[in-house]
C-alpha cells in the first residue's frame, strides 16, 4: 500500500511539536486536578485528567506513542525494500527485522504487555522496572547482533540511529531505576497504593521526563530511517528501469516513493 507522507523533516517536526504539546496538557491538567484540587468529584476533570496522562495507558499520549512507533516500524519494512530495489541485499532482513520490532514495541505500548512482568518475586525491585530484568538482556544481544549492520550505514545516519536507541534505552531505564530506589514506581502502581496531591505530581513529572526522552529518541529514529529511505529512492530514481515483465503492467507501486516531493527550504 501507498501512503502519502510528507517530507521526512517535515513530519519529524511536527511529531516533535506533537508530542512537547501532550506533555505540557499532561502536566498542566493533572497540576489543576491534583496540585489545586480542581475538579476532584468532577467526571469531566477527572476524564481530562487521565485522557492526557503520559503515565496512563489507553488515551491520546499512548495512542500517539505506539503510532509513532508503528510509523517507524513500517518504514524500517519499506527501506528493506527500498534497499532491495537498489540491490543492496545484504541487510535487507536486518531493516524488516527492525521494522517488525518497532511493530512489536508498538502494541506493547499500546497494551503495555510488559506489565505481565511486574509480578512475583520480580516486583520487590520495584514494580514498574522489573520487567528490565528480562528486557535489558535480549536488548544487549539485539544490540550486537546489528553492529555490523551499523557499520555500512554513512556515518550520519549511524550516529542518528545510535545516539535514539542510547537515548531510547536511557528513558527506559534511568528514570525507572530512579523510581526503584525511592520506591516511587512500587507505590505509584501497587493497588491500594496510589499516590495523590504533591507525591503524585513527583511522580508524574518523574514519568513525564522518561516518556518525553524515549518519545524524542523514537521521533529522531524514525527521521534516520527516513534519510535512508531518501537515500534508496536517490539511488533508484538514476537506475534506468528494468524491461516490464509478461503481467507486471499496471502492478502497484511500492511505497518508496512516500516521501518523494519538493525538499523543504531551511531546517
Amino acid at each position: 500500500m501507498s501512503m502519502a507522507l510528507p517530507h521526512i523533516r517535515v513530519l519529524a517536526r511536527r511529531l516533535l511539536w506533537a508530542l512537547l504539546a501532550l506533555h505540557l496538557l499532561s502536566l498542566a491538567s493533572n497540576y489543576l486536578f491534583h496540585g489545586l484540587g480542581y475538579g476532584r468529584k468532577v467526571h469531566t476533570a477527572i476524564w481530562f485528567a487521565t485522557f492526557f496522562n503520559v503515565d496512563e495507558q489507553q488515551n491520546l499520549p499512548a495512542w500517539f506513542s505506539a503510532g509513532v512507533l508503528l510509523l517507524t516500524g513500517w518504514l524500517l519494512w519499506e527501506v528493506g525494500t527500498a534497499a532491495k530495489a537498489a540491490g543492496e541485499l545484504r541487510y535487507v532482513r536486518h531493516w524488516r527485522v527492525l521494522g517488525a520490532a518497532f511493530a512489536l514495541l508498538s502494541l506493547d505500548d499500546m497494551t503495555d504487555a510488559h506489565r505481565i512482568l511486574r509480578v512475583g518475586a520480580l516486583a520487590a525491585l520495584g514494580n514498574a522496572s522489573s520487567w528490565l530484568v528480562i528486557a535489558a538482556p535480549l536488548a544487549v544481544i539485539f544490540a550486537l547482533a546489528y553492529i555490523r549492520f551499523a557499520q555500512h550505514l554513512p556515518s550520519r545516519t549511524r550516529w542518528l540511529m545510535g545516539g535514539a536507541a542510547a537515548g531510547y534505552v536511557v528513558g527506559v531505564t534511568l528514570v525507572e531505576v530512579v523510581g526503584v530506589l525511592t520506591g516511587r514506581n512500587l507505590l505509584a502502581h501497587l493497588p491500594g497504593q496510589d499516590l495523590t496531591g504533591a507525591a503524585y505530581l513527583r511522580f508524574l513529572i518523574a514519568a513525564s521526563l522518561e516518556e518525553l526522552i524515549q518519545g524524542v529518541a523514537v521521533i529522531v529514529f524514525l527521521y534516520a530511517v527516513g534519510t535512508c529511505l531518501h537515500r534508496y529512492q536517490d539511488v533508484t530514481a538514476f537506475a534506468a528501469p528494468p524491461p516490464p515483465q509478461p503481467g507486471e503492467r499496471g502492478r502497484r507501486r511500492s511505497v518508496v516513493t512516500a516521501f518523494r516531493g519538493p525538499r523543504p527550504h531551511g531546517g
